[in-house]
């Protein structure tokens, strides 16, 4: 039979808590690297800071909503998995990223533009400094009739040099080596069909240069081609990152700057070429991704991203790849070679995997970029520079010893007006910072969450409200204490009268709580978050701490002793209020 209400079993309730944070340390301990520590936000383990100089192709400024777009894309790319108490803001034409760690690369390739193409490589991989032999490029390889899926050949002549085996792109994971040119790269995904054209702006300088490079780097003569090849210095900036024309032959770098390579247009206006040849043209771009995700390589070491194309892209890689079978074909991002592997056989249904010895961050980059959108403007070097923790830290002490007095002060005043409803206060307040603890460490490894000084004053005010619920509980308990019920009776109508009360104002916390993370950046959303998170853990506490446990001391003797309970006053104030009353009845009735 179920208890009468406001009546509770409470070892039930104790042990449900038990199990939760039993479950949530055997997480903590048992999985991910076995850290139990949470990530700190910059301010308090220290970080990055990159600023990204954005440029157009003309040399002109950036429209406002050019430059909002871009760090909306960033933000996403950034903070694409969850929390991770990063920030990007703008500085007039500048985008400053803040990274909480020392990954100063990582936060770099934030800002890369993303223009993803795929191009037919025409020779040789050349080692960077090496001067090829000039040559004509070799001649597209038909489609293989009547054998689509024809199964791997040796290394063709455009392997790549010093007895390298070229990597494989295929609608499966390959076990062939990956290419030399694989790099550290981020990923582009729906990147403009064309770059911009050069026009007169505002740095007659810039255009010069890409106007340049243009000229001697994508000319449809061949011999330009391996002149511009022979003088490509990889370490130097590159011109035209992102700025590239897909309607012309290509002179890039692989992103290691170890090799540099001849390509093909990706799309073609001249009338002379047939429209439905594929075995040059992909015309294949960016925008015909419709998803990427980084997974483990399962025929090798490392890791690979997948590519899954829309439909009308699907079609274009299958046209592609069947006329192109053991031919090399180049994945360009932003004019650089991501990699450059042999098609193995066509690939139908547009399922493509992209491999080169990437390391899981550089392929969770990859596929990041890819999936979130290409930006729509080039940015020039970046600007990286370390922020030491030591302000934060410093900060970070005075506002615990701070918090601590706060804590201390508290706690004496339960314990002198409530004593032992005090002592169960302290306890609440104990084990709900054992349980965030934990949800902390999680969140850290699943969502990339980040503890800085923002979230946690969410935490010390937090604890306001988890206070304010127990008062509302004991005060109810008081009242009821006071109309002249016993301890014991009174539990269960004082729950009953005061946990609505709980549940709405926890309620309003977290909507106030829940619309401050929507509108709000940085280490604001991070005061936010914690907030909202503090408040849900606040109602678990309440729930299945806080009430079964006063409910166990009121069937206690020695604990429902006024003396002890701290409900002496309010028993007392019931009875001289009983007495009074009785006394001017009596007055009125002689």
């Amino acid at each position: 039979m179920a208890p009468p209400a406001g009546q509770i079993r409470p070892a039930k309730y104790l042990a449900s808590f038990v199990l939760i944070v039993v479950a949530l340390y055997a997480l903590v301990f048992f999985t991910g690297n076995g850290s139990a520590k949470p990530k700190l936000g910059i301010d308090l383990q220290g970080g990055t800071l990159v600023t990204l100089t954005a440029r157009l192709a003309d040399g002109g400024q950036p429209s406002e909503e050019a430059l909002t777009r871009a760090r909306g894309l960033i933000e996403t790319r950034v903070n694409g998995l969850g929390v991770s108490g990063a920030e990007v803001v703008r500085d007039g034409t500048n985008l400053v990223i803040t990274v909480p760690g020392a990954d100063s690369e990582g936060a770099k390739s934030l800002g890369q533009t993303a223009f993803l193409a795929f191009r037919k490589v025409l020779s040789q991989p050349i080692p960077a400094g090496v001067q090829p032999q000039p040559q004509q490029p070799e001649p597209s390889t038909p489609p293989s009739a009547g054998n689509p899926s024809s199964s791997v050949a040796p290394p063709s002549s455009s392997a790549p040099p010093q007895g390298r085996p070229a990597p494989a792109l295929q609608g499966q994971p390959s076990s062939s080596t990956p290419p030399p040119s694989s790099s550290t790269a981020p990923p582009s995904s729906t990147a403009p069909s064309t770059p911009p054209s050069v026009a007169p702006g505002t740095d007659p300088k810039l255009a010069e240069e890409i106007q340049a490079a243009r000229a001697l780097r994508q000319s449809v003569d061949q011999n330009i081609l391996q002149q511009a090849a022979a003088m490509l210095d990889c370490t130097k900036p590159d011109p035209l990152i992102g700025n590239d024309d897909l309607k012309l032959p290509l002179v890039a770098c692989d992103q290691k700057g170890e090799f540099k390579y001849i390509l093909a247009p990706v799309d073609t206006d001249d009338p002379a070429v047939k429209k439905d040849d594929f075995s040059t043209f992909s015309r294949l771009t960016g925008q015909d991704v419709d998803n990427a995700v980084a997974t483990n390589n399962q025929q090798g070491a490392g890791f690979v991203v997948n590519l899954s194309f829309k439909s009308e892209g699907g079609e274009k890689w299958g046209k592609f790849t069947s006329a192109n079978v053991n031919q090399p074909v180049a994945v360009v991002l932003d004019g650089k070679v991501v990699s450059a592997p042999n098609i193995q056989s066509a690939i139908l249904g547009g399922n493509t995997e992209i491999s080169g010895k990437f390391t899981r961050k550089e392929a969770d980059n990859l596929a990041n970029v890819l999936k979130y959108g290409s930006l729509p403007l080039s940015f020039g070097t970046s600007e990286a520079q370390t922020i030491s923790p030591t302000l934060g830290l410093t900060y970070l002490k005075a506002g615990l010893i701070a918090g601590g007095i706060g804590l201390a002060l508290v706690f004496v005043y339960c314990m002198f007006y409530y004593r032992l409803l005090g002592i169960l206060t302290i306890l609440s307040l104990g084990l709900s910072a054992l349980i965030i603890y934990a949800v902390l460490v999680l969140l850290g490894r699943w969502i990339g969450f980040t503890l800085d000084l923002a979230g946690i004053a969410g935490f010390i005010v937090a604890i306001g409200i988890t206070a304010d619920s127990f008062i509302v509980f004991f005060e109810r308990l008081k009242d009821e204490v006071r109309e002249g019920r016993t301890f014991r009776s009174a539990v269960p109508r004082a729950w009953v009268r005061s946990r609505r009360t709980i549940l709405s104002a926890d309620a309003v916390s977290f909507i106030a709580a829940a619309v401050l993370y929507v509108i709000a950046v940085g280490q604001v959303k991070g005061f936010a978050f914690t907030l909202g998170m503090s408040t849900v853990l606040d109602l678990v506490v309440v729930f299945l701490v806080t009430h079964p446990l006063v409910a166990m001391a009121s069937h206690s003797k020695f604990l429902s002793n006024p003396k002890f309970s701290g409900l002496g006053g309010a028993a007392r104030e019931g009875a001289s209020h009983r007495a009074s009353t009785t006394a001017k009845t009596a007055v009125k009735e002689a």
